[in-house]
């Protein structure tokens, strides 16, 4: 198993605002033009990726997609 941190793209229904972006462990929040919310970033592992959704449920955000970038993306 290696130590490499994947980049997601999650897709949140409804504008969050930027300053949750702490609270996401630095995890860049960009409201896009469809009136919905990109959390994107580094997530070391898998029980890093549950707290981030963890977090949206306790907000009571619905997640829309999860998708994890390659290269380029």
């Amino acid at each position: 198993m290696t130590n490499k941190h994947i980049r997601y793209r999650i897709k949140i229904k409804g504008h969050l605002d930027t300053r949750w972006q702490d609270w996401f462990d630095g995890l860049t929040i960009t409201q896009s033009d469809d009136g919905h919310t990109i959390l994107s970033g580094a997530i070391v592992d898998q029980a890093a990726l549950h707290g981030v959704f963890k977090k949206i449920r306790n907000l009571g955000l619905t997640i829309i997609s999860v998708n994890p970038q390659t290269k380029g993306e």
